[in-house]
């Protein structure tokens, strides 16, 4: 077993929160990575030969499982209930549990008001039926969507071994592919936004103590966050990008340390979308059939679109997504970057230009189009990796093109700036603020 002693886990703490932690929560974290790598030894540390997710192969070495410990190691410090049974629950034994996990099905319920393309008032009725491998490697997500006019059907295949993510509509034989890099596959898998990351990066957040309740006949305990900025660690069901306000509720059962519920709620600032979901029926370490997590593309199926998601292109990609509203929406850009407000302010230019029928959008528009989705996962990825976002879109248009539009850091003293005509320069600390401030002159 390691001989890692007290004062390196103190060092630790010290190099990851810059403060002085205490002898008491030195000595709990401590005594919690002994017990981990003691645990891992008496089950033999045996891994398995299977082709495993880097993020499942990285929490089983035992020098990783150290750091691991150590990622939540600031809510320990700073929350005395991480490791206190005073809750009822000890969140680092679940946490334990679900990095355990090798599979997980579970059902998905939203309803959502204010979705692109819909009539004012309606509500998007959704249900999603989710399988994860985490020996295979896999996602399979089947959707139902009630909008008007109908249900539409489909599935969506997310595969680590072939860095693909496919969705299938079969009722109408089509289907997109979105080609994804090793990097953003790495970032996805540790931040899917299923039951099995979601508790411990909202262990991450401030978050409160709900205390206990019934859940179909079963003691719950649990905790909620209210940060926007879990972002892209929601994964795409309700990331932070996709709304200004976000609440989550994550029920654990009390008895078998497991996720039993997540109610998640969701809305923008200006009132047009709203979201509420429940996450429940979950079934752990179930046999999945591998078959199952595989597309099926008839030869009569048509590709519609096909795309590219790469890590560290985030900036370039929202400055596409803006180059659509000058293209199609008079160059009015959308008053945020939230993913909800960029689908609405886009969908009636869109459906104007092609509302006739004699024209229809063509495959490269399609991928284009397929961005606006991610787009708030996008600017939140730049949040979270330090790249200093911000974006002025509720005042800047291309009739400014002097003006600065959006803008984030490439490096330590220097930032890309976009205008208000979409051109870019790259620009020092120093110079942003000027610009900034001339900005703000010509406003006013």
């Amino acid at each position: 077993m390691s001989d890692m002693n007290e004062q390196e886990i103190r060092w630790q703490l010290k190099a990851i929160s810059r403060v002085e932690p205490s002898a008491e929560s030195t000595r709990r974290v401590l005594m919690t990575v002994r017990q981990m790598l003691t645990d891992d030894e008496q089950k033999g540390s045996k891994i398995k030969t299977v082709h495993l997710p880097t993020w499942k192969i990285i929490m089983t070495r035992k020098i990783t499982k150290i750091a691991a410990a150590a990622a939540v190691i600031l809510a320990a410090i700073l929350t005395p209930n991480f490791f206190n049974k005073k809750s009822g629950v000890v969140w680092a034994e679940v946490v334990q549990r679900l990095e355990a996990i090798q599979t997980v099905s579970y059902q998905i319920v939203a309803d959502i008001q204010g979705m692109p393309a819909t009539p004012e008032g309606y509500t998007t009725h959704m249900t999603q039926d989710v399988m994860v491998s985490y020996v295979q490697d896999a996602v399979r997500i089947d959707s139902s969507v009630q909008v008007p006019g109908g249900t539409r059907k489909s599935q969506t295949y997310i595969l680590a071994e072939d860095s693909v993510a496919i969705t299938v509509m079969p009722e109408q034989k089509k289907y997109f592919k979105v080609t994804i890099s090793d990097e953003q596959m790495q970032k996805m898998g540790e931040e899917n936004g299923d039951p099995v990351t979601l508790l411990k990066a909202m262990l991450e957040y401030k978050y409160t103590e709900l205390g206990h309740k019934t859940i179909d006949g079963v003691t719950a305990w649990g905790i909620q966050v209210s940060d926007p900025k879990l972002g892209t660690k929601m994964g795409s069901f309700i990331s932070g990008g996709m709304f200004d306000e976000t609440i989550i509720q994550l029920w654990v059962d009390q008895k078998h340390k497991l996720p039993i519920r997540i109610d998640a709620t969701g809305s923008s600032k200006n009132g047009r979308a709203s979201m509420k979901m429940v996450f429940d029926n979950f079934q752990w370490d179930i046999n999945i059939e591998p078959a199952l997590l595989k597309p099926e593309i008839l030869d009569d199926y048509q590709l519609v679109a096909q795309g590219t998601w790469e890590a560290g292109k985030e900036g370039e990609e929202i400055i596409e997504v803006l180059r659509l509203f000058v293209e199609f929406a008079d160059s009015k850009y959308p008053e945020s970057l939230k993913t909800m407000t960029v689908a609405n302010a886009l969908a009636p230019a869109i459906k104007k230009r092609f509302s006739g029928g004699s024209d229809k959008p063509s495959k490269e528009l399609i991928t284009r189009l397929m961005k606006v989705d991610r787009v708030g996962m996008m600017y939140t990825a730049l949040e979270r990796n330090g790249k200093d976002p911000a974006y002025y879109g509720d005042r800047v248009s291309a009739e400014s093109p002097q003006a600065v539009l959006f803008r984030w850091k490439i490096n330590d003293n220097t930032y890309r700036v976009v205008f208000g005509d979409l051109h870019t320069e790259d620009v020092s600390a120093e110079q942003l603020f000027q610009l900034e401030a001339l900005s703000n002159r010509q406003e006013n």
